[in-house]
């Protein structure tokens, strides 16, 4: 599989827009946006974070996989633990 991180859609780049960086993030932790998206900024420029489902299974391993590919091809990456944004 591959993955390649693009310039954001032309629309966004029209509008001044500027996207610092990228958060993967399970449907189920969208209640605590504010939580990871304060992770998310505070890291460098370009980085990556990725929040990791607490229970092992298909969509903790792809992410594990995405935040391997994304780090293999020098991009930064910082991935947490869903339990660190609540009762999960």
């Amino acid at each position: 599989m591959t993955w390649r991180l693009s310039n954001s859609p032309k629309a966004l780049r029209r509008a001044g827009v500027r996207l610092d960086n990228v958060a993967l993030v399970p449907a189920n932790l969208l209640p605590y946006k504010r939580e990871w998206q304060a992770i998310a900024n505070g890291l460098p420029h370009g980085s990556v974070l990725v929040c990791l489902p607490t229970s092992p299974g298909t969509p903790r391993r792809q992410l594990t996989q995405v935040a391997d590919e994304l780090r293999a091809k020098g991009h930064p990456v910082t991935t947490v633990p869903a339990e660190r944004f609540g009762h999960l």
